[in-house]
């Protein structure tokens, strides 16, 4: 199977945006020359009415600043739409690259691997060249950990139904999909960590705001008692009292006011920025169950969220006012203008306190969605698997390696259908047996996340993966390769002791690490003990031996990868065929490095 590259697409999209960016750049620089000219005209107008009279001065001068701040923010407004065009054209380049399987992005997901995890390491869950680096499109934090946690962590059959329905919704939405990708880049603060977030949500309500809030009508008498005192009706010593003890009031807020400005400038940037994202999400028509329950979520209270979020952002920018020595002495003080807002900031703390954090899974799950949504547009070769009632089944027609080029990819048709089955693969050195046991990994661990599969066709009922294919030797734990292997059999074994859901396991060269008649012995045991359990799954060895108890067990099952050695050269088909390996290369191969073979 060959997928269909679906480079025209993202070509064009990345020449139009790249070209509109350009558009977008000449208005910018005719605009920043329009905006000078008029503040060189104001001047020259200023100057010229003052010699004539000065009474028309501040209206040249009013009307002149008048214009220059529309100008200014329709520069604004143009810097922004480039900048959106070259994040689009971006998103592109970055879909090309990916096509043939070379990754852009930084981001490996590597901080969300799980030390000893079932499956992770393995099969390349993550790393640089790996499934989550193949999917992943989200650009915030929530967004990167929901999906890492969906293909580290199988749905059970109702969410798998409803993701890919949602999945299907958003993989025709080509152009919104990649607008809020290309938004996330451009609020260059989705792609901070949450945790500040969630650290400040979680911080108690303010006991002395909660004591000091009755206070906040007293500036109307203050302000009265001023103006009674400039018109001389009452003499200044009542104001001046009052303001004695505005100052008490605010040096008793000041440590909470100023632990909140602190880190208020990040927090008002990144509240914006998942503000102007989760109005997107607002904005939009969908259909799916799954989507619409996510949008229903941000619209839950009388206010929708993204509207929520920018009125906490407001909150925040009025109360940073006060940093301004000048303003806060001549209006801060007079009215209490830190308790204020620092209330009502408070009061927004205590109304959304279970909801901010909830917003921001919802994003989290949308780009989740789509990066699942934008894999399966990208690779047209591709089917929603059918998700099986039956025990322990996988089935496939033509099935690929997600992670290898479409041009290189060799597909295979498989089933292992019941409880108690091992499939034993053999096969000569570099055949494809190990390549084969991650193929079939990968597009279970894909089918579980709710995503598309490298087939034609694909069933597969809920599953629990395990797999023992990369030990390594551990000088911090004192452990040999050999030792980690047993470990990781151990528990195997302990995990087929839980009977639903059954386990898939994939044990690559069984027992690799001792001589070969205990590796025999022991592989055949665990083999025969595995057939108790409520688990099937795959063996690949070079063990000739293993293959031929399949004549003595039925639930035992002999599948190959075969190579010919033709003039000189070492050939693959990377094809699976019934049956025990009859071609070996080890001796081949080792007559090439200049070992002498008799």
């Amino acid at each position: 199977m060959h997928a269909k590259l679906d480079t025209p697409s993202f070509s064009a999209r990345q020449l139009l945006f790249s070209e509109q960016q350009k558009s977008h750049q000449q208005r910018y620089n005719r605009l920043a020359v329009v905006r000078l000219l008029v503040f060189g005209a104001t001047l020259v107008g200023g100057w010229w009415v003052y010699q004539i009279s000065s009474v028309w001065l501040w209206l040249v001068l009013g009307l002149g600043f008048a214009f220059f701040v529309i100008l200014l923010k329709k520069h604004r407004q143009i810097a922004r739409e480039r900048d959106l065009c070259r994040h689009l054209a971006a998103v592109n380049e970055d879909e090309i690259a990916r096509l043939n399987l070379t990754f852009l992005r930084t981001e490996t997901g590597q901080q969300f691997a799980v030390p000893n995890h079932a499956y992770g390491h393995d099969l390349d869950i993550f790393g640089d060249h790996s499934l989550f680096r193949l999917l992943n499109r989200a650009r915030t934090q929530a967004g990167m950990n929901t999906l890492a946690q969906w293909l580290l962590y199988p749905a059970d059959d109702i969410e798998i139904s409803v993701r890919q329905t949602a999945v299907a919704e958003l993989k025709p939405l080509l152009d919104w999909r990649q607008n809020l990708e290309a938004t996330a880049l451009l609020e260059t603060n989705t792609g901070l960590p949450t945790t500040f977030l969630q650290n400040w949500i979680d911080t108690p309500d303010s006991t002395v705001v909660r004591r000091l809030r009755h206070w906040r009508w007293l500036p109307l008498l203050t302000v009265g008692l001023i103006i009674a005192a400039l018109t001389g009706v009452l003499p200044w010593v009542y104001a001046i009292a009052l303001l004695g003890l505005h100052g008490y009031i605010t040096a008793q807020i000041l440590p909470l006011v100023k632990a909140y400005s602190e880190q208020s400038e990040q927090l008002v940037k990144t509240l914006k920025s998942y503000g102007i994202l989760l109005q997107q999400i607002e904005r939009q028509g969908f259909e799916s169950s799954k989507l619409k329950q996510l949008q229903r979520q941000l619209s839950s209270t009388d206010q929708r969220a993204s509207a929520a979020i920018g009125s906490l952002a407001t909150l925040t920018e009025n109360l940073n006012f006060r940093l301004n020595v000048y303003f806060f002495m001549a209006v801060g003080l007079p009215t209490l203008w830190d308790l204020q807002w620092i209330t009502q900031i408070e009061n927004w703390k205590k109304t959304h306190r279970h909801q901010l954090m909830n917003w921001v899974a919802v994003l989290g799950e949308i780009e989740a969605l789509a990066s699942l949504a934008g894999f399966a547009y990208a690779n047209s070769a591709t089917v929603f698997p059918d998700i099986s009632a039956e025990p322990l089944r996988v089935e496939a027609r033509a099935l690929a390696h997600p992670l290898i080029a479409a041009q290189q990819r060799v597909a295979n048709h498989f089933t292992i259908k019941g409880l108690g089955q091992t499939v034993v693969i053999t096969g000569s050195n570099m055949s494809g047996k190990s390549t084969f046991l991650r193929t079939v990994g990968l597009n279970v661990v894909l089918a579980l996340a709710g995503s598309v599969v490298c087939a034609e066709a694909f069933v597969c009922s809920r599953l629990r993966v395990y797999t023992s294919m990369r030990t390594q030797d551990s000088l911090q734990e004192n452990t040999s390769s050999f030792y980690a292997e047993l470990k990781r059999l151990q528990t195997l074994l302990q995990l087929t002791q839980q009977i639903n859901p059954p386990v898939l396991y994939f044990l690559d060269e069984i027992l690799k690490g001792t001589n070969s008649a205990d590796r025999h012995n022991g592989a055949k045991a665990l083999i025969a003990q595995l057939h108790q359990k409520s688990a099937s799954g795959f063996v690949s060895t070079h063990d000739l031996e293993l293959g031929e108890l399949a004549a003595q067990h039925p639930f035992i099952e002999n599948y190959s990868f075969n190579s010919t050695f033709k003039d000189g050269k070492l050939l693959f088909d990377y094809t699976l065929t019934p049956g025990i390996c009859r071609e070996f290369n080890a001796a081949a191969l080792m007559r090439q490095i200049g070992i002498e073979m008799e």
